[in-house]
């Protein structure tokens, strides 16, 4: 990538901007707003081509995604305060271009970690329709969901560089957390703003876990691999007739090192319907375990992630309270994270995930 100097703004990304910095020759860039990240501003750059023969020679495609600081101050605040911001571009500067993954090319991945401003330029993928937490994933998705997560954990599998990372977050460099008093302060706040729309699943399995949260962490077990930290729907693109790119995920901004297990527990227990998931998720765990070993994990690694899966079933629980109450609110978001926590604790319930830390 290239050398890095002020970090644009999505005005700054023209047709100046991309010759400079990108070698793309274009007459004209339309900017649009995207997505529905809470913590970041997504844009699509459309590049009006002024030679044809530009594209080729420099490998661009005829759009572009640039990720940028939220707009909003609290997500913006919250953006700084969590490394959301410097742990994406990070992770694209050190893992995300050097091996084939389910994830987008970046082309321009600079921050000021002073301010914290930055821009990440990636390849677009506008063919793809977005994953929507709100629907409930089809089985073919979460079967390309498994694969996806199984190439990004097997890629750096028991890498112990992974822990000399102190953005990502779980890295034994990294200051760890107390997550317990985070949890007990935003808790009641949770279940405040959100009243009468809490079912008793979901507040029982807040109360079971009050004071139990380090614990878990603490008690998680290796091997240890690259992990999203976020794998669910909305951080998904999917197109099955692309053969070379049936899925690609985005949004690194809680990248982190720690048992793989996790993110399948996550996105499984919050993107299916319970009754989805309790028909499907051996076959889909399994599915996940398979694609590990075909990409070279060892078997023996393998033995104990199945009970790993059901204890790690809080993962989507504890993002969907802790989440709600740091971002800013908005109707989407108070409904996505009423969900996730809502299929969530119906899988702590089904695996007696609390009995297990």
């Amino acid at each position: 990538m290239p050398q890095i100097d002020l970090i644009p703004t999505p005005t700054d990304i023209n047709a100046d901007w991309l010759a400079q910095h990108l070698g793309r020759s274009v007459s004209g860039v339309t900017a649009k707003p995207v997505g529905t990240g809470q913590v970041g501003a997504t844009y699509r750059f459309l590049l009006a081509d002024t030679d044809p023969d530009a594209r080729g020679q420099a490998s661009l495609p005829g759009s572009l995604i640039g990720k940028f600081m939220s707009e909003d101050p609290v997500s913006r605040a919250t953006g700084i305060a969590q490394l959301s911001y410097v742990r994406e571009v990070k992770f694209y500067q050190t893992y995300g271009n050097t091996k084939p993954l389910p994830i987008p090319l970046a082309r321009y991945a600079a921050i000021d970690e002073a301010s914290h401003e930055f821009a990440l330029i990636m390849d677009d993928f506008p063919g793809h329709r977005p994953g929507n937490q709100l629907l409930p994933a089809t089985l073919e998705e979460a079967k390309l969901a498994m694969v996806a997560a199984a190439s990004i954990h097997a890629a750096w599998w028991g890498d112990a560089g992974l822990d000399t990372h102190i953005w990502l977050n779980g890295s034994h460099a990294a200051s760890g957390m107390n997550v317990d008093a985070l949890f007990e302060m935003l808790w009641p706040a949770f279940c405040a703003r959100y009243g009468d729309q809490i079912n008793d699943q979901i507040r029982a399995t807040g109360q079971a876990y009050l004071g139990r949260i380090n614990a878990w962490i603490s008690q998680r077990a290796g091997p240890r691999c690259l992990t999203h930290g976020d794998f669910r729907p909305d951080n998904m693109l999917f197109h099955e007739g692309d053969a070379a790119h049936p899925i690609v995920i985005v949004d690194w901004q809680t990248a982190g090192v720690g048992n793989g297990a996790t993110d399948i527990a996550y996105y499984l227990g919050t993107a299916l319907t319970p009754e989805r998931r309790r028909t499907h998720e051996r076959a889909l765990v399994h599915l996940w375990i398979d694609q590990l070993v075909k990409a070279g994990v060892p078997e023996a690694d393998t033995q104990s992630l199945w009970d790993t899966y059901r204890r790690d079933a809080l993962a989507g629980f504890l993002m969907g309270v802790l989440a709600s109450m740091i971002v800013a609110q908005t109707p989407r978001g108070d409904a996505m994270f009423l969900a996730m926590c809502a299929r969530a604790a119906a899988m702590v319930e089904d695996h007696g995930s609390v009995g297990l830390i």
